[in-house]
């Protein structure tokens, strides 16, 4: 017996007596044509199962990685394109994917980002998984080419409203439920591989994240160090760069994330006016126009109690600017303790905020929403409060409900109980 037959007959779980010999044909098909994705194929425990939702997807078994495949669906393609999805899923392995978006609240978006990173390095395109030259269509723009997932990713949350609109009549979500489940946008087809099982389990803590990476990293060195030098040297040099420990882009905070999505939903669309003519029948008075909708400010918070370390405060602003420039925005930043000091001071680039005291009192977050009612600022204006968590236990927001709140303790060290808004972690942006 051959000695792969032996490592398949290890690995693959819940045979199914045709599938499962045909499945160690591809691995091996693969280890012919591309030695290193085969080796790492060959480090991943392979699951056949009819509950998978698509034709092969990764997904997480505690901190094991496994690849399920369905073997109806793998019944249905030929050999040449189900290789080619194998191969696809290695190289998800191979830039540690299942774990850096594991937890990430927009699954389509992360979908489309990582598969059309790892497409640009495959001799075609499995079915139904997106490429750039499809991405390209629907922007109507020439995107970098080579590029890793995270800075697609980028790109995919700055987005103007135009291409918004063109991403959804795609299919593409560019909302979705904060587990980490993937929410497809159509029916499954034969070939599509799904990235379900990246959050399959929810919430995941920043220890058990760092063992997860940990792994892959493991498993990708071990496929590497059974790859012969001659097939080395066949590799693109961003994929040899992934292998030999070259750091990896960490995602997008999740507070940075959901708070550019929120923008980007109150800044886009039109609204109906009389006072403007129709422009595609001028003629007709009795039609109105459309004038861009009024966006509101960003009105932001920092706690005087000094708890904040400067470095982390400054690209906490510098990220709210970079955001607010995008979407035509003004931000305002104020300080607070008992109370807000009025003297806010407007954010923009490089700008050095004044770190003195003002008053060194308690804190009170009932000040922010009493200060925003004096101030008759709209309920729409979207609110940031940075702090350490550490005030008064009930509120009365006033009906503003539209506030996100960096903590730079834990997330359960805010002591309001029961927030009605949203509560993230500055440091690691978890929610």
């Amino acid at each position: 017996m051959a000695w792969w037959h032996k490592i398949f007959k290890k690995r693959t779980t819940e045979k199914s007596p045709n599938q499962a010999d045909r499945l160690n044909h591809l691995v091996a098909q693969a280890l012919h044509h591309h030695r290193f994705l085969g080796e790492v194929l060959l480090q991943i425990p392979r699951k056949l199962t009819s509950t998978e939702e698509g034709t092969a997807g990764l997904a997480w078994d505690g901190d094991q990685l496994i690849l399920r495949l369905n073997p109806a669906r793998l019944a249905e393609m030929r050999d040449d394109d189900a290789e080619l999805l194998l191969e696809h899923e290695a190289l998800h392995v191979v830039w540690q994917h299942p774990a850096r978006y594991a937890n990430y609240p927009y699954p389509d978006l992360a979908k489309v980002a990582t598969d059309v990173a790892v497409n640009q390095y495959l001799p075609a395109t499995p079915q139904n998984t997106a490429t750039l030259a499809q991405l390209e269509r629907v922007l109507r723009r020439r995107l970098p080419p080579k590029q890793d997932s995270h800075d697609y990713l980028v790109i995919l949350q700055k987005l103007t409203p135009p291409e918004q609109e063109r991403l959804q009549a795609a299919g593409i979500k560019l909302t979705g439920d904060q587990t980490g489940k993937q929410s497809a946008p159509g029916k499954k087809q034969p070939g599509t591989d799904t990235h379900a099982g990246w959050g399959r389990t929810a919430n995941v803590a920043g220890s058990r994240q760092s063992v997860r990476l940990t792994k892959l990293r493991q498993l990708v060195k071990q496929a590497w160090a059974q790859t012969p030098q001659r097939d080395r040297g066949l590799l693109p040099g961003s994929v040899r760069q992934a292998v030999e420990a070259a750091p990896v882009k960490a995602a997008t905070p999740l507070w940075q994330t959901i708070l550019r999505q929120q923008l980007g939903n109150i800044a886009a669309g039109k609204r109906a006016s009389s006072a403007r003519f129709n422009r595609r029948q001028p003629l007709r008075m009795d039609l109105p126009g459309q004038v861009s909708r009024l966006v509101p400010d960003i009105y932001i918070f920092i706690d005087n109690s000094g708890s904040v370390p400067t470095k982390e405060l400054a690209s906490a602003l510098d990220a709210v600017d970079q955001m607010a420039r995008h979407y035509q925005l003004q931000a305002t930043v104020y300080t607070f303790d008992a109370k807000v000091h009025p003297a806010g001071q407007r954010l923009r680039a490089g700008t050095h905020l004044k770190r003195e005291r003002n008053g060194g009192g308690g804190t009170s977050f009932q000040s922010i929403f009493d200060f925003l009612r004096a101030q008759h600022v709209s309920k729409r204006a979207v609110v940031v409060v940075i702090t350490d968590g550490w005030g008064e236990q009930t509120l009365r927001d006033h009906h503003y409900r539209n506030v996100d709140w960096l903590l730079t303790t834990k997330r359960d060290q805010l002591s309001v109980a029961a927030p009605v808004n949203r509560v993230f972690e500055l440091r690691t942006g978890g929610r």
